[in-house]
């Protein structure tokens, strides 16, 4: 029996099952559901944004990262055989005239959002033992979001909607 990914070449039953424990069956579930929630409420927000650089940064992050993440982590649900939870709707529209909301009381939520997504990354990332596969795809989905993180800081001190503290001098 040959498996390559996940096709397998040869008898099935002597192919070997992918090996996960309990706990990070619980993690990519909590992984998912995560990443379902930011996508619902990424996808509200643009609704509200008004600068369309920010609008662009958004809606990248959105394509490019987090359904790219989501069909990684559905795809693990199906190799590993776990029924998947129930997904976000497609998209979330609402009247956006209200102009209560502006573009960097949005950036602070992202910001802060992006900031316990990194801290959960890196819990699930330590508590991944026995799963090869799922520490390097964790791993990577870390490395992104540094990456993106860094770049929101950068562009947000660009716009001036970072709070700096005030210089300590002794």
């Amino acid at each position: 029996m040959v498996q390559v990914g996940n096709i397998h070449i040869g008898r099935a039953e002597t192919a070997s099952k992918p090996v996960v424990d309990t706990g990070e069956v619980f993690l990519l579930w909590d992984m998912l559901v995560s990443r379902y929630d930011i996508i619902e409420f990424t996808q509200l927000m643009l609704n509200f944004v008004h600068d369309v650089d920010f609008r662009a940064l958004i809606s990248r992050g959105l394509t490019k990262v987090l359904e790219k993440q989501v069909d990684r982590l559905e795809n693990e649900f199906n190799t590993l055989r776990i029924p998947l939870p129930d997904r976000p709707p497609k998209s979330v529209k609402v009247p956006s005239t209200t102009g209560v909301i502006e573009d960097q009381f949005i950036f602070k939520q992202i910001l802060t959002g992006m900031q316990c997504v990194l801290d959960q990354h890196m819990r699930t990332v330590r508590s991944v033992t026995t799963s090869d596969t799922l520490r390097k795809m964790f791993i990577d989905f870390l490395k992104t979001e540094l990456d993106i993180f860094d770049n929101l800081i950068k562009y947000g001190k660009l716009k001036g909607w970072i709070q700096v503290p005030p210089r300590y001098t002794p």
